[in-house]
């Protein structure tokens, strides 16, 4: 699904949450030739889920638990999906509008294709008759049909002009001078940090406040001097304020793990052992045992897939990874037990 990647990868700085559809059309591709009709229940839950999408980003009245999207059929939703694009951009006119409002037959086909064969969906018997199996040319068809309808309207949603929330996004580009700012003005003992981020990820409320209360107010002019001093009209050079940042808070947002003390021949030598015991690459593990035990969040799933050499088979392998994560979580804590005692 060419497009479709293309088109979320060219909008991922503004649209990152999009980037979650990429493992459903990972299972697409793959399941193609050996399961083709698992590709077909992917198409379908793409369709839907883009449909929804759409929806929650453009009407304020959607969000994803309302009962507007949840329990409602995907060929409902593809079609208020579609109103709702059409209705945001004005360059859907003539054949571009119908092009979209004849899709929904092919939508539909999809859907009722899915029902009628998909592997995941309904709870299937096995065996399955073979007058109900899909040829992998038949997925392969089916998979081009999705990838050209979500990708169109994907490039429609992305080129709308969406009012912004309320919210502050750590990562928008307005917000560079504060997160700068506040890693500046912030005497923060963990090097590899931002102090920025980490407050925005877990205290958003402190993040927020000092922004409106603190960094906005940088940029007000001084109060006029008392008459007896000479009035200074050059205008004053922008300071950064100090913020002496309360211990106990600073305590909130990272913990004690040192990285520079950690990684020892002893250390090392464990991991190395690890990793040729399951078969994994040291480098990457060495990284997620870091990432790890620096945030205390446990490892992405695509983090810990990506250190594999060997990938396993795609019905094995949710599991095999989530048993492996936990493998790696135990193995790094228990590493840090002889730091923790040290200190």
């Amino acid at each position: 699904m060419e497009k479709t990647r293309a088109v979320i990868t060219a909008n991922l700085s503004s649209f990152k949450e999009f980037e979650y559809y990429f493992s459903i059309i990972d299972i697409a591709e793959e399941s193609v030739n050996e399961k083709p009709d698992v590709t077909i229940d992917c198409c379908k839950s793409l369709i839907e889920g883009v449909s929804k999408s759409i929806l929650i980003t453009l009407d304020s009245n959607y969000n994803k638990n309302n009962k507007l999207v949840d329990g409602v059929k995907a060929l409902k939703l593809f079609d208020k999906a579609i109103k709702l694009i059409s209705k945001y951009d004005q360059s859907l006119i003539g054949k571009e509008t119908e092009f979209l409002s004849k899709s929904r037959e092919l939508v539909d086909i999809i859907i009722n294709i899915r029902n009628n064969r998909g592997e995941i969906s309904h709870g299937k018997f096995t065996p399955k008759p073979n007058e109900i199996i899909s040829t992998s040319e038949f997925g392969l068809f089916v998979i081009n049909l999705t990838d050209s309808i979500i990708s169109f309207m994907l490039k429609i949603l992305f080129q709308i002009d969406i009012p912004k929330s309320e919210r502050l996004v750590y990562d928008e580009e307005e917000m560079e001078a504060y997160n700068i700012w506040l890693d500046d003005s912030t005497d923060f003992p963990i090097k590899k940090a931002k102090y920025s981020q980490l407050l925005y990820e877990n205290d958003y409320d402190e993040y927020e406040s000092r922004y409106s209360d603190e960094f906005l107010k940088t940029d007000e002019p001084e109060e006029e001097p008392v008459e007896e001093e000479p009035i200074n009209t050059d205008k004053p050079e922008k300071k950064a304020v100090v913020h002496e940042q309360p211990k106990e808070e600073i305590k909130k947002l990272v913990n004690t793990f040192d990285e520079a003390t950690f990684w020892t021949d002893s250390t090392t030598e464990k991991v190395d052992a690890f990793a040729e015991d399951k078969n994994l690459k040291t480098a990457e593990l060495k990284e997620l045992i870091t990432d790890y035990l620096f945030s205390d969040k446990k490892p992405l799933r695509d983090a810990v897939a990506t250190a594999m050499k060997e990938k396993p088979a795609l019905k094995d392998r949710a599991k095999i990874i989530e048993t492996l994560t936990e493998k790696i979580i135990v193995l790094a804590d228990e590493l840090q037990k002889p730091t923790d005692e040290e200190e």
